[in-house]
């Protein structure tokens, strides 16, 4: 896949996202809420269920295959954890097979977990940007890190994934250095830096406040409590990460998932064949 695919197929997963919400609406209206939560369980964990043993199979010829393994457990207790603790109802499952086939075309292209995830990071962000200052424009509503860190979690799984179809094998450990240099890092570092210039000088608020003057705000509404259900949005009781917490958490599991940069040697085919 090139990145002329790559970004089309992720224009064609955000730009309907109305029309997709609009569609999920009526089904909750004919089959009830509940229902349409019981089955988007239900579909998550089948497709869970198909995608491990296909993985479990593809490894077995790895040489790195017990940390492409432990990677894919790590993986799934993420998102397991997203679950619990991120969302409000089960249809905001679809993040994971959303963002998972980029996942996988992103370390092809890249043949790097760290930059693969960086740019999924990327693609997430701009995803929710859309959301944020089109659909959502004017309403109280904050620019969602539970659904970039839901579309990271989704990247994260398909990159692991893609380890084991492509050929893994331990390395010498390759420098921070070599990791922060890759594009797609140095990108998300930009642009967290450049956030702190923007909230210092007042040009950007972390909420938004009608009495002061500044450019953007990054959330039009707190949160009352660190835990709230929300029934417009569903049943669960859930934790919003703020402006703070969103950054600090992607930036942390970026880096958490360099380590397999560090230790692992990604490659098309063996190196005897190159």
């Amino acid at each position: 896949m090139s990145w002329t695919a790559l970004v089309a197929y992720a224009a064609l997963v955000t730009f309907p996202h109305e029309n997709v919400q609009y569609v999920v609406n009526l089904f909750c209206i004919r089959y009830t809420h509940r229902r349409v939560y019981q089955a988007s369980a239900v579909i998550a964990i089948a497709e869970l269920l198909l995608l491990t043993p296909v993985l479990w199979r593809a490894i077995a010829r790895q040489p790195a295959r017990r940390t492409i393994a432990f990677a894919w457990i790590l993986t799934v207790a993420l998102m397991w954890c997203i679950w619990r603790v991120f969302t409000a109802n089960n249809t905001e499952l679809v993040h994971f097979p959303q963002y998972l086939p980029e996942g996988m075309a992103l370390l092809a292209l890249t043949l790097s977990p760290a930059d693969a995830l960086a740019w999924v990071t990327f693609f997430g962000g701009l995803d929710e940007c859309f959301q944020y200052w089109h659909l959502m424009a004017g309403r109280p509503v904050g620019y969602d890190f539970n659904d970039i860190y839901m579309d990271l979690a989704g990247g994260a799984a398909g990159i692991v994934l893609a380890m084991a179809f492509l050929y893994c094998e331990p390395a010498r450990l390759t420098t921070w250095k070599q990791i922060l240099n890759r594009r797609g890092v140095r990108l998300i570092l930009a642009l967290a830096a450049a956030g702190i210039p923007l909230w210092w000088s007042g040009a950007m608020r972390l909420y938004s406040n009608p009495a002061a003057h500044y450019w953007f705000a990054l959330s039009r509404d707190k949160p009352p409590q660190y835990w709230y259900v929300n029934p417009l949005f569903g049943p669960h009781k859930f934790h919003e990460l703020s402006p703070v917490e969103g950054p600090v958490l992607i930036l942390a599991t970026l880096a958490l998932y360099a380590q397999l940069d560090r230790r692992l040697r990604i490659s098309a085919v063996p190196a005897r064949k190159l």
